[in-house]
């Protein structure tokens, strides 16, 4: 299953709202402008930056990058939900 990183330029509530109303359980923000998606199936990037809003001149300005692995330190909600959704 693949997982997303959302980036927004700007925090962008509307933004979030779709994230959160899309992908209610498979979602984690992580702060106003750091999101990231863990959705069902295929997707590609270019349907979650049209569906958020960041792929269209009046949406907001972000990036959607797909990754396959992950390292860092951060909060432990975040990896407890990344090792949720990867399994």
């Amino acid at each position: 299953m693949s997982t997303y990183a959302i980036f927004l330029n700007q925090p962008s509530e509307r933004a979030w709202d779709t994230i959160k109303k899309k992908w209610p359980d498979r979602h984690f923000v992580l702060d106003d402008r750091l999101a990231f998606i863990a959705p069902e199936g295929i997707t590609l990037t270019s349907e979650i930056a049209e569906t958020v809003g960041v792929k269209s001149e009046e949406g907001s300005l972000g990036v959607v990058v797909e990754f396959s692995s992950y390292s860092g330190f951060n909060r432990s909600d975040l990896w407890e939900w990344l090792s949720k959704v990867r399994a």
